[in-house]
């Protein structure tokens, strides 16, 4: 009674083709046809690991003057028979698998090392930003107090000027206020008028 064909708990999603190892001896599979040896080539813990699977698992390979539109659907594999020839993943595939994690954590962290970089940088920037601002917003403030005591000092002078002249029209009104006086008086005092004489 032949065995009924399955799909097996787990089967490689990436494989190649591959030579048998010495000492192992071919099998056939639930289809009776003698199996390929396959090498899994993802890198997982499986890796480098060599199996059998039946030579007529693809059985039906994708045609290239159909197009997927009008191509029917594919039937299923014939037979889904495999069978594992290495129990343990050979050492050259473990270290590959290895180095290969090796360099996705430096790549990780030199990546990681670069962002702190340019985080570092960055938060520099702003803060030289930060300082300049502070510095102009400093300098506009001593300007403006430099203009305002320079305004206050000019409007101070300007009083000052203004009360003088104040006080000169003053002057001049009171003397002109008594010349006329005097005049209208007829109050003179030898030839010229008193008003004329200066003080």
């Amino acid at each position: 009674m032949s065995v009924p064909c399955s799909d097996q708990e787990f089967r490689p999603v990436k494989a190649k083709a591959a030579s048998l190892p010495p000492g192992v001896t071919a099998e056939r599979c639930w289809c009776g046809r003698l199996a390929k040896v396959k090498q899994v080539e993802d890198f997982s813990d499986q890796f480098g690991m060599k199996f059998f699977m039946c030579a007529s698992y693809e059985h039906d390979p994708p045609r290239s003057s159909a197009s997927s539109s009008t191509r029917p659907p594919s039937p299923p594999p014939l037979c889904k028979w495999f069978h594992w020839i290495d129990t343990e993943q050979p050492d050259w595939a473990r270290q590959e698998v290895e180095e290969k994690h090796r360099r996705a954590w430096a790549t990780f962290f030199e990546e990681e090392r670069w962002e702190k970089v340019r985080a570092n940088e960055k938060a520099e920037r702003e803060r030289q930003i930060q300082k300049l601002r502070a510095e102009q917003a400093r300098n506009r403030e001593v300007n403006q107090k430099r203009m305002d005591d320079e305004a206050a000092r000019r409007f101070a002078e300007e009083e000052v000027r203004r009360e003088a002249r104040e006080a000169e029209r003053k002057r001049l009104r009171e003397r002109a206020a008594e010349a006329q006086a005097a005049e209208e008086r007829g109050d003179k005092s030898g030839k010229w008028p008193r008003w004329t004489q200066g003080k």
